[in-house]
């Protein structure tokens, strides 16, 4: 399935993928932390941002220490690169979203015309979230979390399934275990498991062999750093879906400020994203209506460069030439000078005017 819809906050509905434009997520994650976990005001303000911008969707993440890692799980590397020396459950732990905030945020997005939505990582973080949005996110590390996926499936929404460190293998058992557990139409976004992400591990060729191969909506979940590169290049290869993680502050303390996009880059992304849609068109080679004043105005035609007569032999270089009309009236098209020269003109010319079929004398 190669589209699919959605229930949007107005109570209409959005089609995904397709000749529709691209679904763009701003990914909050655990970016709305500030400090104070029963403060939900920085969220809100980065909503705002997200509809300022343009995006159709927000992204929280649900879960808790325990519904990730197993006991003692250690340090990540690439955390410590970015100066946070702690053991990961600790820094989930600061970050961890009260279930309790989730209704007034999905409320928040919804009066701005948002999608809300939110990864889930255990059973019962998809409890909290099912009654709050229209489709799942599932994230790129629980591609093999079979009894998430069977309760993903039996919900009948959307999902968005995200790839990082991924095969082409994992991704096939994944989605057949999605559908044999009943599961409802499905996105496969092309991800890439670092922070940032260098360019080189990009690999966004494999955004349109997504939809290929398995049939399904295909996207990219972007960690690389430049705003625009990876999300512009994905939705000119076909991406449907893009997601982008956002922070009102990309020197905030966190594990994924300095891995996000400030409002005024999301803005530009989005329009960005926008353009380049338009920009593609379709695959019919025309005239556009934008061309046709200059295609009329410059287009090489057969012109008159003397006076003609009636009963006048043409010739070319004497008083025909191809030669752009201007404003005066285009002549036949160049392909036919030769089957004119050495005819005789039916009526007169101007000098200037166009040499058309009709001109020949029978």
């Amino acid at each position: 399935m190669t589209s699919f819809e959605i229930a949007l906050p107005d109570g209409s509905m959005r089609r995904i993928g397709g000749q529709y434009p691209c679904f763009i997520i701003a990914e909050i994650g655990s970016n709305w932390y500030a400090g104070n976990r029963d403060d939900d005001g920085q969220a809100r303000r980065m909503i705002d941002a997200a509809a300022a911008a343009g995006c159709d969707a927000v992204k929280f993440q649900t879960y808790t220490p325990e519904s990730v890692y197993g006991p003692n799980p250690g340090e990540s590397s690439y955390l410590g690169e970015a100066g946070i020396a702690r053991p990961i459950d600790e820094v989930i732990a600061e970050s961890v979203m009260p279930a309790s905030m989730l209704p007034g945020l999905a409320d928040h997005a919804r009066h701005n015309g948002m999608v809300f939505m939110s990864s889930c990582f255990s059973l019962d973080d998809l409890a909290v979230v099912d009654p709050l949005t229209p489709l799942h996110k599932l994230a790129s590390y629980e591609i093999s979390h079979l009894r998430l996926i069977d309760a993903l499936a039996k919900t009948g929404k959307p999902l968005l399934l995200s790839t990082g460190a991924a095969t082409s293998e994992d991704i096939a058992w994944a989605i057949d275990r999605f559908r044999a557990a009943g599961g409802g139409p499905l996105a496969v976004l092309q991800c890439t498991a670092r922070y940032p992400a260098p360019d080189i591990a990009m690999n966004l060729r494999v955004i349109p062999w997504l939809t290929e191969h398995f049939g399904v909506v295909s996207g990219l979940s972007d960690h690389s750093p430049a705003p625009m590169h990876a999300p512009l290049a994905a939705v000119a290869l076909g991406a449907k879906i893009v997601e982008k993680h956002i922070t009102l502050d990309r020197s905030a303390d966190g594990p994924d400020h300095f891995n996000s996009i400030e409002p005024e880059e999301l803005t530009g992304m989005v329009r960005g994203i926008r353009a380049v849609e338009a920009m593609l068109g379709t695959s019919d080679k025309r005239v556009e209506p934008a061309e046709e004043e200059l295609f009329g105005f410059a287009r090489r035609r057969i012109q008159a460069v003397a006076p003609i007569a009636a009963g006048d032999v043409l010739r070319e270089g004497v008083n025909m030439a191809i030669l752009r009309p201007g404003t005066r009236t285009p002549g036949a098209e160049p392909r036919w000078i030769e089957s004119f020269e050495g005819q005789r003109a039916g009526y007169a010319v101007a000098a200037g005017d166009g040499i058309t079929k009709e001109l020949i004398q029978d």
